[in-house]
């Protein structure tokens, strides 16, 4: 461990140097008539980034229904995202990535773009005119090329600041004291077993001189049946378990996603069962067909299979899996999950005065006498 260490602390330090060069040299454009939201984190891997957008994009529909919404994303992996993109009304994850098509499958109004230079993407795409736009930076906190009027940033109740090194020694994408930059900090997953983990970690923050409003968040996951000739869903209430599995372990998560171990724990509280088999994949995995064939060898119809959403906007476009699925009568649900936040109350109340602050700034109502 300690060669380990004295090998790549070098790197490490190189690593810091040269993104704080990168980031120096970058320009900061302004979005024209946009109140820009990032939404991000410091660490690699999953922190819940996604449905925490999905979390802000519901509160701004119910709020603030007047405004457009658009989602601006790199579109990790997809094959348009190098030119540029704008999500139609379709499933075609392979061309415009994993996430952003579950963004644009929830909410077909939103519009989503994509595009390793945001920039250019989002100058050559928007089609909102209105000065009643609101965009979200899906991981933008290192994308500093784009102003933002606010930067939230996502921390991993399980392990927030990683083991405090960045890359290559540690998981962290910069320097925690670079938290400084944010406006608010969120500490997501926090369940039952972890809650103290919450309470050491704003105290972390409070050592290192980082004060910034902090909150805590967790998930409520819920699970729905996919039809499979329509692709309709039915919402499973929690804590029940499906018609045909049984306690002997029938039940079958696949999955591609940052964390799927937490992916795995809030199956088994779901369905309120820990008999589940499962088999992991690297985030954002692309499930060929021959791979999601192979998942089936050996079960029947006594095996129910259960996904993510995020997993799910990719597996429906596989039709001959589907059509096994259906031929050996083997039920498939979709784990939803959705944000909960401690203190909602006061975390909305700091969006609602981001809005009515950007409406005053940009003429959209009357400044008070």
């Amino acid at each position: 461990m300690k060669v380990f260490f004295t090998l790549f602390l070098p790197l490490t330090w190189l690593y810091q140097f040269l993104f704080w060069l990168s980031q120096g040299r970058k320009k900061t454009t302004v979005l024209p008539n946009a109140l820009v939201i990032s939404v991000g984190n410091i660490t690699v891997g999953g922190t819940g980034k996604t449905p925490f957008v999905q979390y802000l994009v519901q509160y701004f529909q119910k709020t603030n229904k007047e405004y457009a919404i658009t989602i601006l994303s790199r579109g990790y992996k997809a094959k348009l995202s190098k030119q540029g993109a704008i999500l139609p009304n379709g499933n075609s994850p392979n061309l415009y990535g994993d996430e952003p098509s579950e963004h644009k499958e929830r909410f077909p109004s939103v519009q989503v773009i994509i595009g390793q230079n945001r920039i250019v993407s989002f100058s050559n795409h928007n089609q909102i005119q209105s000065k009643k736009h609101i965009v979200i930076l899906d991981d933008g906190f290192q994308h500093n090329q784009i102003y933002r009027d606010f930067d939230i940033v996502l921390l991993d109740n399980n392990a927030p600041f990683g083991n405090g090194f960045t890359i290559p020694l540690g998981y962290l994408r910069e320097p925690i004291s670079h938290l400084k930059r944010a406006n608010v900090i969120v500490f997501t997953k926090i369940t039952e077993s972890n809650v103290k983990e919450f309470e050491k970690g704003k105290e972390t923050l409070k050592q290192l001189g980082i004060q910034l409003p902090t909150f805590g968040s967790s998930f409520q996951a819920e699970a729905y049946q996919i039809h499979l000739d329509t692709f309709e869903q039915t919402l499973i209430p929690n804590n029940t378990q499906m018609q045909g599995a049984s306690t002997s372990g029938r039940y079958f998560l696949f999955t591609g996603v940052g964390n799927p171990n937490h992916v795995l724990e809030t199956t088994i509280s779901t369905l309120n069962t820990n008999q589940i088999q499962h088999s992991f994949f690297p985030d954002h995995y692309e499930f060929e067909e021959k791979v999601l064939l192979s998942l089936l060898d050996g079960k029947d119809e006594k095996t129910i299979f259960v996904t993510t959403e995020k997993d799910w906007v990719k597996v429906r476009t596989q039709n001959k899996f589907i059509e096994a699925l259906k031929r050996k009568k083997i039920q498939l649900l979709v784990i939803r999950v959705d944000v909960v936040i401690k203190e909602q109350s006061v975390f909305e109340s700091m969006l609602a005065h981001l809005v009515s602050t950007y409406e005053v700034k940009n003429g959209l109502v009357s400044k008070p006498s």
